[in-house]
């Protein structure tokens, strides 16, 4: 007689499923990662590379967001001096990356031009003037590199990384925890974008505009940390904000280009050259300001649609500040 055979049912496992990352594992990765990218530019910021400057500039900017953006996290009072440093030397290597970007948008204006329509001795004078930037740049990044400011500074970054100030909800789950300081950074964008709608057109409205782009890439950048956590959302959010950026940083270009246009056109005219190149690039300068400003509501309103915004916690509570945000410019 044979004898029974009992089913064969799957083993039950005896591990549990992997609990997600908690939100200061991953903004501490994101910490570490970027202070590795900042030293690994440094020698070539050292020997005036402007690629490494440009990419120094861009990591303390990333590091400042990080630090600042997650402050249900990071306790926002202990990260405070590492984020002024941070400013500190991201100014200091401003110049000479500020520079480079004026050389490459009048090569861009000048190429764009008819030869009849460049008069006067008008890419000497550029020359000469955006070398001087150009050296006076290098050198106030060469001084900061080698001040013992910024030996301090890697002294606080690494105290930063061996003991993180982790706020209290820096042990709850990632997927839930860093959207609710994403939708945070939003806010801030939603409200320096309604002031500078407030303002009438002007410095002080380029400035409110200014500081919209940077509550923008700070949108931008926290992006980068949720999208391996929270996916699609996250990365159709922050292409939104690299759009918004871009032509926030067309008005930018424009209102620091102008200045000089104007200062180079009165020289002109005072040591007998004609203006008349200077005001006509200063003319095309100024539309494109009138461009961005045009754009800007589309741009707004691609950013703000429910696709992108709807997965972010308490979106709600921006739709006032929306509704100004996206009013024209």
């Amino acid at each position: 007689m044979n004898a029974t055979v009992a089913p064969v049912r799957p083993a039950r496992s005896s591990r549990k499923a992997a609990s997600p990352r908690s939100a200061g594992e991953v903004v501490l990765d994101a910490l570490r990662a970027q202070v590795e990218h900042l030293r690994a530019q440094e020698l070539g910021a050292r020997q005036a590379i402007p690629s490494a400057v440009a990419e120094m500039r861009v990591t303390t900017r990333q590091l400042r967001s990080t630090l600042r953006g997650f402050s249900r996290v990071l306790d926002a009072q202990a990260t405070l001096p590492v984020a002024q440093e941070l400013k500190w030397l991201g100014a200091q290597l401003g110049e000479e990356n500020d520079t480079e970007a004026m050389i490459k948008e009048f090569n861009r204006l000048l190429a764009a031009l008819p030869q009849d329509l460049i008069r006067g001795p008008v890419e000497t004078e550029l020359d000469h003037e955006l070398g001087r930037l150009t050296q006076q740049g290098k050198h106030t990044a060469q001084a900061a590199l080698a001040s013992d400011r910024y030996l301090a500074l890697q002294r606080l970054l690494d105290q930063l990384l061996a003991d993180p100030p982790f706020a209290r909800r820096a042990d709850r789950p990632a997927p839930t925890e860093l959207p609710k300081n994403l939708a945070k950074a939003v806010r801030r964008l939603d409200r320096r974008l309604a002031e500078a709608e407030a303002i009438e057109p002007g410095p002080a409205r380029d400035e409110a505009l200014h500081e919209a782009r940077k509550a923008d890439k700070q949108v931008r950048y926290m992006t980068d940390i949720l999208t391996p956590v929270n996916g699609a959302p996250a990365r159709r959010l922050g292409r939104q904000a690299k759009k918004l950026q871009n032509l926030l940083g067309d008005y930018q270009d424009a209102v620091v280009t102008r200045p000089l246009l104007q200062k180079l056109s009165a020289a002109a005219h005072a040591n007998g050259h004609t203006p008349f190149t200077y005001q006509l690039l200063d003319s095309l300068e100024e539309a494109r300001t009138e461009r961005v400003l045009r754009e800007l509501p589309h741009r707004l309103a691609r950013l703000h649609d429910d696709r992108t915004m709807a997965w972010l916690p308490q979106a709600r509570h921006t739709q006032s500040d929306r509704a100004l945000a996206v009013a024209a410019i």
